[in-house]
């Protein structure tokens, strides 16, 4: 059986497909889509879009108080 799922940032335009025989490809094409471009699920969101890495560290980083970022 395969599995095929678009993967959009949630705050961007980046778009990866993740797509093979499950679960081995599924899984090593999910993996190698993380690698590109950092999917993580958004902070704070329950269940949320994915994000990718370039919108998390611009939306996210040192925002929980102003002396977390140097």
């Amino acid at each position: 059986m395969e599995g095929r799922v678009v993967l959009q940032c949630g705050d961007c335009d980046v778009v990866d497909e993740v797509v093979g025989e499950i679960p081995d490809e599924y899984i090593r094409s999910f993996e190698a889509a993380v690698h590109r471009h950092g999917w993580v699920p958004r902070p704070g969101a329950k269940p949320g879009p994915l994000i990718c890495r370039d919108c998390l560290a611009a939306s996210y980083e040192g925002h929980e108080s102003v002396d977390d970022k140097p």
